[in-house]
């Protein structure tokens, strides 16, 4: 196991026209930042091996798409041809990304997502264990030149590049172009494949280059996809899910109303009524619980 000091090494800057920038756009819009987290031994090529050694035998805790794609085609599935360390070694010369989930479920990594939360909090001015749960880091691992394909993401997402490049373009989430409303409403209702990329504009996008010691900051469900360089890259991924999502529970609420042939108002234009969806949604889902509850046996 590899161990590591994480004082010497920053997740979030904390200089003021930093903190300025995160208070301002944090969970808002897209925007770069700089860390030193690339220094830390935790994420060198070695570490993150024995890290993949350690949680080979739970299959819960990696993600594995193997061959190439398009910003468009969407995640593939396909059985594993190989044990998840020898897809690690052999990713120079693959086209393959590897995903190590909830990896701060090992203490090194606890420590430095306790570290980045911390940070994040003091950059924001707010205490983001009250307003988002479940921090999560996942460490990505991937093929130089492989594309990961156009997706959106359900929690706050920031991006830590550790080794190599990447191009990420990221879109405007409330761009109704580039992402209607309806497309919204079957995600947050389950179909994760609901976000559609389009082509004809990709020119909205913003360009954001990845080196190590580079990081993205991008909101809940602001499309992206990423362009990785011409060596392995490895990047950590940390996610806040937030506490309450009244936007996206409106959206849960719409798509019924339009299956009874209404045309409701969009999430975002009145906060109001974008509340009251949000609490009755949310009443209905735990009234479904009680009884979802009661129908458990003894």
């Amino acid at each position: 196991m590899f161990a590591t000091t994480t004082a010497t090494f920053s997740c979030v800057p904390q200089d003021a026209a930093s903190k300025q920038l995160f208070e301002r756009e944090f969970d808002r819009t897209s925007f770069e930042f700089a860390h030193t987290m690339h220094q830390s031994e935790s994420f060198s090529f070695p570490a993150i091996l024995d890290l993949a050694r350690r949680v080979s035998a739970r299959p819960n805790r990696y993600y594995i798409e193997e061959n190439d794609t398009t910003p468009g085609k969407g995640w593939g599935t396909g059985a594993l041809r190989k044990p998840l360390p020898q897809y690690i070694e052999d990713i120079a010369g693959e086209h393959t990304l590897v995903m190590l989930k909830r990896v701060h479920e090992e203490p090194e990594y606890r420590e430095i997502l306790d570290q980045c939360v911390s940070e994040l909090s003091d950059a924001t001015g707010v205490d983001i264990r009250r307003r988002y749960r479940d921090p999560l880091m996942t460490i990505l691992i991937t093929s130089p030149r492989r594309v990961t394909p156009y997706h959106i993401d359900a929690e706050a997402n920031l991006l830590l590049q550790m080794h190599g490049s990447k191009l990420v373009y990221i879109f405007d989430g409330k761009d109704r172009e580039v992402q209607p409303a309806e497309e919204l409403e079957r995600y947050w209702t389950g179909d994760i494949k609901a976000p559609t990329y389009k082509q004809d504009l990709q020119s909205r996008a913003t360009e954001y280059k990845l080196t190590p010691g580079v990081g993205v900051a991008n909101p809940v469900t602001f499309p992206h996809w990423v362009q990785n360089g011409d060596e392995v890259s490895i990047s950590a991924s940390i996610n806040f899910k937030r506490m309450t999502d009244n936007e996206a529970d409106a959206h849960r609420i719409n798509m019924r109303l339009r299956k009874l042939g209404l045309h409701p108002t969009e999430p975002g234009k009145a906060p109001v009524i974008d509340h009251a969806k949000g609490a009755l949604y949310r009443a209905f889902r735990g009234a479904k619980h009680k009884i979802d509850s009661k129908k458990q046996p003894a």
